[in-house]
């Protein structure tokens, strides 16, 4: 039996995230659920095909605007703030339509970063971001400590950025670790279904986890990578 939904149920979102954070991943999840229609980074389509700021805040004011009978409960997609064409109107838009807030953030920047450069070379074998066959998966490597040094500098910088971007929004928020994401699902998919005002429901994803956590099994020159980050907080994210 199809339920439907009138606009005073419906519930705009946004995932705002950086990059090898779990959004794929949560957004997967929730694109599962009958009640919530997750879309990708539209954003970042648009603008690979040169549509302009307008076009942007057009396609998402309408896709944040209900019907007077609707589908589905929460309407959402996610981007990074690299993608949003026009900030100002944007956070206009938001504020408007008290869109909900969805931080994705992840505590591990080691794993982040050699994420960032695995994910990399599995595009350039697969076509594909993230992991879905494992055939696909790629082997361990040697990496460069000065790649690394730059990337961690331009994640932090990020991070703070996004971080400043959503405190001036003001509006609902929840800030979902990717960790916590990975440790335990259910509760974190249950704190996420309440902020979306949906009932929860048992859910799936077709994304496969690429990098291993155990990092000795991805860096072919562990201990050396490890022991160059020995003084700094970077070191613990080895293990």
């Amino acid at each position: 039996m199809v339920r439907i939904f009138f606009p005073n149920q419906f519930t705009p979102y946004i995932i705002l995230f950086i990059e090898r954070d779990g959004s794929t991943y949560l957004s997967s999840l929730l694109s599962s659920h009958p009640y919530i229609e997750a879309v990708f980074e539209r954003f970042a389509v648009m603008k690979q095909k040169n549509a302009s700021s307008s076009e942007q805040i057009d396609w998402a004011r309408g896709f944040w605007t209900p019907s007077l009978i609707n589908k589905v409960i929460a309407r959402g997609f996610k981007t990074k703030l690299i993608d949003i064409m026009d900030p100002p109107k944007f956070v206009n838009l938001c504020q408007e339509k008290n869109v909900k807030i969805i931080h994705m953030n992840r505590f591990n920047k080691i794993k982040a970063v050699i994420s960032k450069i695995n994910a990399r070379q599995l595009y350039d074998k697969s076509g594909y971001w993230n992991l879905y066959q494992e055939e696909d998966r790629v082997p361990p490597k040697l990496f460069d400590t000065v790649i690394l040094d730059e990337l961690i500098n331009e994640r932090e910088k990020l991070d703070r950025e996004l971080s400043e971007f959503i405190h001036e929004l003001n509006l609902p928020t929840l800030k979902v670790t990717y960790e916590d994401l990975l440790l335990d699902k259910e509760k974190i998919l249950k704190n996420v279904f309440n902020f979306l005002n949906v009932p929860v429901k048992p859910v799936e994803t077709k994304t496969i986890k690429h990098t291993d956590d155990d990092l000795r099994k991805v860096i072919l020159n562990f201990e050396e990578i490890q022991n160059h980050y020995i003084d700094t907080p970077y070191f613990e994210m080895f293990s």
